[in-house]
């Protein structure tokens, strides 16, 4: 079958969208690729954001593809972005089964399907094994066979059916995701030199995160699962080889929680030659690296690592149930930037009984700990996570004040509220965080040293 894999635009109208200046190729979709092509089905993509593609230019590229199956992966933002082309690709020809995952389809996958008549099927959690199965029965014409298929959501007549969940999968039996249909000259790291052209690949070590934080939503799971050593390395050096990357961003929730075999990753990339042709970046925790691996992820090419700060308050830490303590988030960022590594701190404005007291300590936090860059969110009560169920529950001051899907996006803070402080005041809090921390002499003129002016001037103009 010809299948195409599609990552909407922002059509939203009266939106504001967040014209992202980080994009990277869609890793769980170059997974399906290469499983789909190994069973002998044609595989396209087309990712919208990274053409800059309008509705109009994307309907006529779907229209030369002509594919019977589209399939399309949306965050909780960009929902309505995915139905609208659905329905569009309907209208090409109503024989185009279309399929939706990702993130808000795995969240909500019911209430997703009754939500949007356009998506014919949806693929909840991990989609290497359910897609192939599904595309097996809609080939086969057998609606029996869809019965037996875990991880799906379907309609028969009215009604809409969801089938047990499926197993998280084993990752060692995965291949190697293909990039081939990804035009990767169109992809910008957000963290780059701009003396130097970077090109990013996406590369995965592990999935799923065993912690409890109330904002986040484990798709993946609360078991981590490691991929071997040696097929991490294999697929790093067919990166640079195939796709000649210099740069790489592992996208393990949390890259250190296993400092042992963070280790051993360092030593074969050390021993291998690898960290002389690339650098990479990580995401992890405070408290799951110390001074000696520090160092040597410095030796092994990492050059940035991305901190879950969320909150320079110790309460509202315990009430986000982050589990982690401030002089954790100290030690490890003046470890990171001895090792010589950039640290990125990510932050949270509005967290459960935040006020304007603790989110100043925030913003304070933040200048103290004097990372290389930082982001201040709002928070967002996404879909799936324990944060929901708390506002349900009447639990941390917070309340929804948007339904609608556009408004949940965690820069611009259209979603949520606390009972003491106002969405106008909670952004008139970040504007606030951005300007003290930024516009002071030292961080300004850093910020032209490690970030691409295009996307600076993106990321500021689309967030404050």
């Amino acid at each position: 079958m010809k299948m195409l894999f599609i990552i909407p635009p922002f059509l939203s109208v009266g939106k504001k969208s967040t014209h992202s200046p980080h994009l990277i190729p869609n890793l769980g979709i170059a997974y399906m690729a290469s499983i789909l092509k190994n069973e002998g089905h044609e595989v396209n993509v087309i990712d919208a954001l990274a053409e800059g593609l309008s509705r109009a230019s994307l309907i006529n590229k779907i229209a030369v593809v002509q594919p019977d199956i589209v399939g399309l992966t949306a965050s909780t933002y960009q929902i309505y972005d995915a139905a609208e082309i659905a329905k569009e690709v309907k209208g090409l020809s109503s024989e185009i089964i279309t399929i939706i995952g990702g993130y808000h389809a795995s969240a909500l996958p019911e209430q997703t399907l009754k939500e949007f008549d356009s998506f014919d099927y949806l693929v909840s959690g991990e989609g290497e094994l359910t897609l192939p199965e599904l595309l097996k029965a809609i080939s086969s014409g057998n609606n029996d066979m869809l019965k037996d298929i875990k991880g799906i959501v379907y309609r028969i007549g009215n009604k809409i059916i969801v089938n047990p969940q499926r197993p998280y999968i084993d990752v060692n039996t995965l291949p190697m995701p293909d990039f081939d249909e990804f035009n990767l000259s169109l992809y910008k790291p957000f963290y780059t030199f701009l003396i130097r052209k970077l090109r990013e690949l996406p590369v995965m070590t592990s999935r799923g995160c065993p912690y409890d934080c109330v904002f986040c939503f484990r798709s993946q799971g609360h078991i981590v699962r490691y991929k071997s050593l040696q097929s991490v390395i294999d697929e790093i050096k067919r990166d640079i080889e195939v796709y000649h990357i210099n740069q790489i961003l592992f996208t393990d929730e949390t890259f250190t929680i296993n400092m042992k075999r963070t280790e051993a990753i360092c030593d074969a990339l050390i021993s291998t030659g690898i960290n002389k042709k690339i650098e990479w970046g990580c995401e992890t925790r405070a408290d799951v690296v110390d001074e000696a691996l520090l160092k040597k992820m410095k030796r092994a090419g990492c050059r940035v690592i991305y901190y879950g700060v969320e909150s320079g308050d110790q309460g509202i830490l315990d009430h986000a149930t982050k589990d982690l303590k401030i002089d954790d988030i100290k030690n490890a960022v003046k470890w990171t930037k001895d090792a010589g590594i950039d640290v990125y701190a990510n932050l949270i404005i509005g967290l459960p009984y935040d006020t304007e007291e603790t989110i100043n300590r925030t913003i304070d936090f933040a200048i103290e700990l004097d990372p290389d860059a930082v982001s201040f969110a709002i928070l967002t009560p996404f879909p799936g996570t324990e944060l929901v169920d708390m506002i349900k529950k009447g639990k941390g001051e917070l309340k929804i004040i948007a339904h609608d899907w556009r408004d949940y996006n965690k820069q611009f803070g259209r979603a949520l509220e606390l009972e003491y402080l106002s969405i106008k005041q909670l952004r008139k809090l970040q504007r606030k965080a951005y300007i003290k921390f930024y516009f002071r002499p030292k961080r300004f003129i850093n910020m032209f040293k490690i970030v691409d002016i295009r996307a600076l001037i993106s990321y500021f103009l689309h967030r404050l």
